[in-house]
């Protein structure tokens, strides 16, 4: 309210009321306070969140990943025990089998021979149901989680033949592995083949055997190069039966289950 007063001197003053002005100062300071606070609780919030997704997101995938790196040492397992049981039968033909070629078959042959005797004997174990037989030789949560490997379409003996010659290999076909975290679940689809190790089968190694302690002599084998994934594929949902992501022909199938 405005009040007018007249001095001596003729000149008006003029006294204006300022009660209120405090609040509405204070009004406005909160009210930019709040409006600052809330957009970085909401920008906090928002990184907090994308956060939160990017982690399920990395857990979901490498949770379905560890089951198929789980498997993969239980085949290198395998190959060992197959090389080694190829290898004697072959070392005791040696002499029958006259050139290194034919040696190099009958290693091929007995190799993988044992890996297909060895899984249709689990197979066999766990009722013809393939996921289930993957899962028996599994340890720790896979073997009684059936999400970690819930799928495995087929397995058998391949053969592939090129302008150098053929190859064969065992292979599991279409292993489907899934991991759930949170709201997120990863698929992870492939095959993994199985080859048996390279030996040089030619007659300077006739009298190698079992014996041989020189270094020079004794062939080293990393057995992890022999087991393989082929059509690796992730994908954010089931594709249901497996196959169309196949871009990778790893041979004809020779020897059924």
């Amino acid at each position: 309210m405005k009040r007018l007063k007249i001095n001596g001197k003729g000149v008006v003053n003029v006294k204006l009321n300022n009660k209120g002005a405090a609040l509405v100062s204070v009004l406005v300071v909160t009210t930019f306070i709040t409006i600052i606070a809330t957009t970085m609780l909401y920008m906090a919030a928002m990184n907090y969140q994308q956060k939160l997704t990017d982690y399920q997101n990395k857990q979901s995938f490498y949770g379905a990943e560890k089951a198929l790196d789980e498997l993969k040492s239980i085949l290198v397992a395998d190959v060992q025990e197959a090389y080694v049981t190829a290898y004697n039968k072959t070392t005791r033909q040696f002499l029958v089998l006259k050139t290194q070629q034919a040696r190099s078959e009958f290693f091929q042959d007995a190799f993988i021979h044992e890996l297909n005797e060895k899984w249709k004997t689990r197979v066999n174990l766990n009722s013809n149901d393939l996921a289930a037989a993957v899962r028996s030789v599994m340890t720790g949560e896979y073997e009684t989680e059936k999400d970690s490997i819930y799928k495995v379409l087929d397995y058998g003996v391949y053969q592939t033949t090129t302008s150098t010659g053929s190859t064969k290999k065992f292979a599991l076909r279409g292993v489907q592995t899934k991991f759930t975290s949170g709201s997120y679940t990863t698929f992870i689809y492939t095959d993994i083949c199985l080859e048996p190790p390279k030996v040089n089968w030619a007659d300077a190694y006739s009298s190698a055997g079992d014996t041989v302690t020189q270094p020079a002599d004794r062939e080293t084998i990393a057995f992890t190069d022999y087991v393989y994934y082929v059509n690796w594929c992730k994908a954010d949902y089931d594709e249901g039966v497996a196959g169309n992501y196949d871009n990778f022909d790893i041979g004809n199938k020779i020897t059924s289950p």
